[in-house]
């Protein structure tokens, strides 16, 4: 079947792997057959001075990736990108017919690593040439941008975004804050994001300060940039304050700052109260808006509650302070970087419920507690399977909040490394494991999360081959996926097999959320119908602010929790959608379409197919 050259590129294929901080990564794939190949690139003068791969993929694809590699070492930039899979398959003496469009696409790769070093260079020139004399969002005094290289790739997602450029990751790197919490569990994921995102200094005020050490060692690696320390009281000063905790701790916490503000300027404080199930927060950028919002708490009925001490009532509080912990970094670099709509009149929400009101304050909204003890199986909970496809934007915080809430099986599925790039959103991985393969990054920060959480890891791409035959062995699946072909790869894998597919997309400030459960509601296809040359808005070009995915993949992972436990309201037929620079959430009913032709009246699909278009970009970041 293979020619000498190409058994010889297989069986000892040259430049194997990838560079620790590779200045492009390109990748090419088959959705058909699960073909993967990934290329690095370093870049001198506009040469590649070295060019590697990895590929999850049979001895065509290996051989291609080998022989491509070879080819291009040494060439210029412009030289490159005139290699064509032809040339590569011609360079092996010839691959066999059934292998030169599903196997031979490692020049496809390179290319896609080209341009995204190419993209990385045109916004860092871009933000270099605007920031000496551009601020963020033109509301503030000229200033001074990024010039550190480490620091734009790391930032290099939020940096390209118009609203906050070189200038204004800067002002966040300069940014000190307080952090009040009652613990460092109810504070996980809003310090995790603030560190991420690159708020420069935080001061951290804690009522249990246990396990602080090896906690700020955790998030240090994940951004070495920032700085973190403890201290033992609420009067530090601070640019911003925010404090996060049930009804009794914010309070206290709120009412020692307006009296410290008797004597000193009054420091603009988010103040987040986290209940079973519900919560509500404001910015307060003055003593009368402080005082008007604990008020308002008070008459609505979000007065001290009794301790919550049923387990799924402690679950709903747990997973409140995970949304809010993806909330607050938002509208703390909306306040800093006056972007968006300051979160002032109070923002309520009930994840049961699924009320969301950005108007609490002058609203009807009443905050009744939410209580849920009633007899509830947790053990549907605990003895589920869920496959998470995906272990970036939407899939870290997801998986993260199932494996404290005590999920026992969780499989995870991505073929993609660690980039420095990822780190301001991915906040399972760190500085320390770039390179590593996502799902062994993110097996290493479950483990420690959850020690009793089984694990398994598919280090490939979801493909026509294995897709069916990976969901059938599941209860749930999460969708976190980076392009469209495979997320209608997978909705058609989940509907075939009968499993509910928790549907998600986040990019720049915006999100959605959805539960496609078969035959119980629309799919994928009648929400978002195929149609030839579609393609999607890309994180590369677009960008996206570190959080927004978090506050999606949170919501998917509530939303799996409530299909799992029969607990109801839930998104079955409707469309969440977010604006996170309004703070709006959004619920909208869809119908399944009767014309679908997948689980319409007479469908067409009765198995996994190919798809007649392609991403605009493969790291649309999802």
């Amino acid at each position: 079947m293979y020619n000498e050259i190409v058994l010889d590129h297989f069986s000892n294929p040259r430049n194997v792997g990838d560079f620790a901080t590779p200045d492009g990564v390109g990748h090419a794939g088959n959705p058909i057959d699960g073909d993967k190949i990934t290329i690095y690139i370093k870049v001198s003068d506009q040469r590649l001075t070295g060019v590697r791969f990895k590929t999850f993929g049979c001895g065509a694809a290996i051989a291609a990736s080998s022989m491509l590699t070879v080819m291009a070492n040494g060439k210029t930039l412009a030289a490159a990108l005139q290699i064509t899979n032809a040339d590569v398959a011609t360079a092996l003496g010839g691959l066999p017919p059934e292998k030169l469009l599903c196997s031979n696409i490692a020049a496809d790769a390179l290319h896609d690593a080209i341009q995204n070093y190419q993209q990385q260079e045109a916004a860092i020139k871009r933000i270099e040439a605007t920031d000496q004399d551009a601020a963020p969002n033109g509301n503030q005094a000229p200033t001074e941008g990024l010039t550190d290289p480490a620091q734009m790739k790391r930032y290099l997602r939020q940096i390209i975004m118009p609203d906050i450029g070189g200038a204004g990751q800067k002002k966040l790197l300069t940014t000190k804050i307080l952090v009040c919490a009652p613990d460092l569990k109810s504070a996980d994921l809003l310090l995790r994001y603030l560190v991420a995102m690159g708020i420069g200094q935080i001061d951290c005020f804690l009522g249990n300060p246990d396990n602080w050490e090896p906690v700020c060692e955790n998030l240090r690696d994940l951004n070495p940039d920032i700085t973190l320390q403890l201290v033992k009281t609420v009067t530090t000063p601070a640019d911003f304050n925010l404090i996060q905790g049930n009804n009794r701790f914010c309070r206290k916490l709120a009412e020692s700052l307006l009296s410290d503000s008797l004597t000193r300027a009054f420091t603009p404080t988010l103040v987040s109260v986290c209940d079973a199930w519900q919560g509500c927060f404001n910015y307060c950028h003055d003593q009368a808006a402080m005082k008007l919002f604990l008020d308002v708490l008070q008459k609505k009925g979000f007065a001290d509650h009794q301790a919550i001490t049923h387990e799924l009532n402690m679950l709903g509080s747990d997973l409140c302070a995970a949304f809010s912990g993806t909330l607050l970094p938002i509208e703390l670099a909306k306040a800093c970087l006056n972007i968006g709509e300051q979160q002032t009149a109070g923002f309520y929400y009930d994840l049961i419920s699924l009320i969301f009101d950005n108007q609490f304050t002058t609203s009807q909204t009443p905050c009744p507690p939410t209580d849920l003890s009633q007899t509830i199986d947790m053990n549907k909970l605990r003895s589920a399977r869920v496959l998470t496809v995906g272990a970036g934007g939407l899939g870290c915080p997801a998986n993260l909040v199932l494996a404290k809430a005590g999920l026992a099986h969780l499989s995870l599925i991505d073929f993609d490394q660690v980039e420095i790039s990822n780190l301001n959103r991915q906040i399972l991985h760190s500085s320390s494991r770039i390179g590593l393969l996502k799902v062994e990054s993110a097996r290493i920060a479950l483990k420690s999360i959850n020690p009793k959480l089984n694990i398994t890891l598919y280090p490939e791409a979801l493909s026509t081959e294995n897709a069916r035959a990976l969901i059938s062995q599941h209860d749930l699946v999460i969708d976190g996926l980076d392009n469209l072909p495979t997320r209608y790869l997978l909705n058609d894998a989940c509907y075939l097999e009968n499993k509910p597919l928790i549907e998600a997309g986040a990019l720049s400030y915006y999100g959605q959320v959805t539960a496609l459960i078969p035959d119980d509601g629309p799919c994928f296809r009648c929400l978002f119908p195929q149609t030839d040359g579609q393609t999607a808005g890309s994180c590369s070009e677009t960008g996206v602010l570190g959080p927004v995915p978090g506050v999606i993949g949170v919501l998917q992972a509530v939303e799996a929790i409530k299909q799992l436990l029969g607990l109801t309201p839930n998104l079955t037929g409707r469309l969440l959608m977010i604006d996170t620079l309004a703070t709006s959430f959004d619920l909208f009913s869809f119908k399944k379409d009767t014309s679908c032709s997948l689980c319409g009246q007479d469908p067409s699909i009765h198995e996994l197919g190919s798809f007649s278009f392609v991403c605009e970009d493969d790291r649309l970041d999802n």
